[in-house]
């Protein structure tokens, strides 16, 4: 399995397929889930989109499991003491003191620092599941 490197427009149609397949069968609410066969469901829609670049399964499940990962260190640090969400910058921030200490326990969430993500109240959608 040759790892992918998605193009900004992949990942942009990927991510409102994502979004779109909340509202149809392929989203078991019940659960906060996806139904097993969404993933041949997207790579369909891809394909459609994208016909000349081959985006099999696992790139798919691949890319989603790194916004889910990447969702869940953006949760746990903006309910962490000292950090808070800017929704204009779409980013995580507290002052340095802050990351330092948090850094030290959880050295994963060093790939939020400074950056960006314009995607995630769309991955908040798709991968935080609300409160009964």
């Amino acid at each position: 399995m040759a790892s992918k490197i998605w193009s900004e427009a992949e990942e942009s149609q990927l991510l409102s397929a994502l979004t779109s397949t909340i509202q149809s069968p392929m989203w078991n609410a019940e659960q906060g889930t996806f139904n097993p066969s969404y993933v041949n469901y997207l790579q369909g829609l891809m394909a459609v989109e994208f016909p000349d670049a081959p985006i099999e399964d696992f790139h798919i499940k691949t890319k989603i499991t790194s916004w889910k990962q990447t969702c869940k260190i953006i949760m746990n640090l903006i309910h962490a003491p000292g950090f808070d969400w800017d929704p204009t910058r779409h980013e995580v921030v507290a002052k340095d003191d802050v990351w330092v200490a948090y850094l030290q326990d959880h050295p994963q969430a060093k790939m939020a620092k400074g950056v960006q993500f314009p995607q995630f109240n769309d991955w908040c959608l798709c991968f935080v599941r609300p409160n009964p």
